[in-house]
């Protein structure tokens, strides 16, 4: 049995590790993606990971705007490809390191990215602990981005300028008032 999953190297997600132990997911920057990243070059429906017969996983683009490199190279639309341990996925502008340790699917190529997720201190997180960083899973295990801090400190800063604009808007209907005596 294999334990595969990607990790996000690039942001929004950086650091942000997805066990695979379904037998299809889609990768895109919709809601509806089994693994949603929220980032302008990624398509809606970017691209999908496939569990083949042999427990390995196959990486195909779904006909993406911007494209699916898988180790440097680009993919055909609609073309799987077989993925070994410690191979780079870029979605748009978006790193993605798979990782596989089954013992049967070594890549033959190095891994060269510029970020050492060694230093960062991030670990795989559970869906619980996606809460606590203003993730949101649905319920059949989709990750979406929830800011809700973002949109409280956005309402707050309307209300204040409310405040300011109506205490102007008195001010300068009491001065109308008192100069018109």
């Amino acid at each position: 049995m294999s334990t595969a999953k990607i990790t996000i190297l690039s942001d929004p997600l950086r650091g942000t590790s997805f066990p695979l132990k379904e037998s299809l997911y889609t990768v895109g920057r919709n809601d509806s993606a089994d693994i949603c990243i929220p980032e302008p070059t990624i398509s809606g429906h970017h691209c999908s990971l496939t569990l083949m017969e042999d427990g390995s996983y196959s990486l195909k683009d779904e006909g993406s705007t911007n494209g699916t490199r898988l180790n440097n190279q680009k993919l055909e639309p609609e073309q799987p490809m077989v993925l070994k341990d410690s191979d780079l996925i870029q979605v748009g502008n978006v790193e993605i390191l798979f990782e596989c340790k089954d013992g049967k699917t070594q890549s033959t190529v190095k891994t060269m990215t510029v970020i050492n997720l060694d230093d960062t201190g991030t670990m795989d997180i559970t869906n619980t602990g996606l809460q606590n960083i203003g993730m949101k899973v649905t319920k059949r295990g989709r990750v979406t981005r929830e800011n809700r801090k973002h949109n409280m400190i956005f309402i707050a800063i309307l209300a204040i300028l409310l405040i300011v604009v109506l205490a102007g808007l008195a001010w300068l209907l009491s001065m109308i008032v008192h100069t018109g005596n």
